[in-house]
C-alpha cells in the first residue's frame, strides 16, 4: 500500500479533545482507527506524527474524553498512558473492556512496575511499554494490533474482577 498524506490537528473545546484528521490518498479502502490517550503533549504529538501516515488518528488528553471518542467512533486500537489526570489508565482499560468493544489496547507508562504490567496484560492489553519507547517497536505493535484476527475474540472483563480465566 502506498500512502501520501497530511495531518491536521485541532483542539475541540466542546469535547475537550484534540482531533486529528488526515487527507490521505491510498490504495486501501479504509484505514484502521487508532486512539492515542496521552496527557503530555510531546509524546501525544510524536505518536500522532509517526502513525498518521498509516492510520486514522484520534487523540484525547483525558480518560473521559477517550471514553467519549470510543463511544462515538469504533476504534481498532487504543494506545493509552497509565498516568492520566482524571482516572488511571488501568481504570480506563477496565472500562474499555467492560464496554464489550473489540478494541486492542497498548499501555504505555513512565513509571512501570511488574504489578502494573501484570494487571494490564490480565485486563487484556496486547502490550505494555515503558517510556521512552522505541518508535519502531511501537509501529510494529500498532501494525500487529490493527490486523483483523478472527480466531482471537476479545471478551469484556467485568469491572471489579480480580482474575480472568479463559472459558
Amino acid at each position: 500500500m502506498h500512502l501520501v498524506g497530511r495531518v491536521r490537528c485541532r483542539y475541540d473545546e466542546a469535547s475537550d479533545q484534540r482531533l486529528c484528521t488526515e487527507h490521505v490518498m491510498a490504495t486501501s479502502a479504509s484505514q484502521p482507527n487508532v486512539l492515542i490517550v496521552e496527557d503530555q503533549e510531546g509524546p501525544r504529538k510524536a505518536l500522532c506524527m509517526i502513525l498518521s501516515s498509516f492510520y486514522r488518528i484520534y487523540t484525547a488528553e483525558t480518560a473521559s474524553a477517550a471514553l467519549k471518542i470510543i463511544g462515538e467512533s469504533p476504534m481498532d486500537l487504543v494506545i493509552m498512558d497509565v498516568g492520566l489526570p482524571d482516572i488511571s489508565g488501568m481504570e480506563l482499560l477496565r472500562r474499555v473492556r467492560a464496554s464489550g468493544q473489540a478494541v486492542k489496547v497498548i499501555v504505555v507508562t513512565g513509571r512501570g512496575s511488574l504489578e502494573s504490567a501484570e494487571e494490564a496484560i490480565r485486563l487484556g492489553a496486547v502490550a505494555y511499554l515503558l517510556k521512552p519507547y522505541n518508535f519502531l517497536e511501537i509501529l510494529a505493535l500498532v501494525e500487529n494490533g490493527t490486523k483483523v484476527c478472527v480466531a482471537e475474540p476479545i471478551l469484556p472483563v467485568p469491572i471489579g474482577t480480580s482474575s480472568v480465566s479463559p472459558g
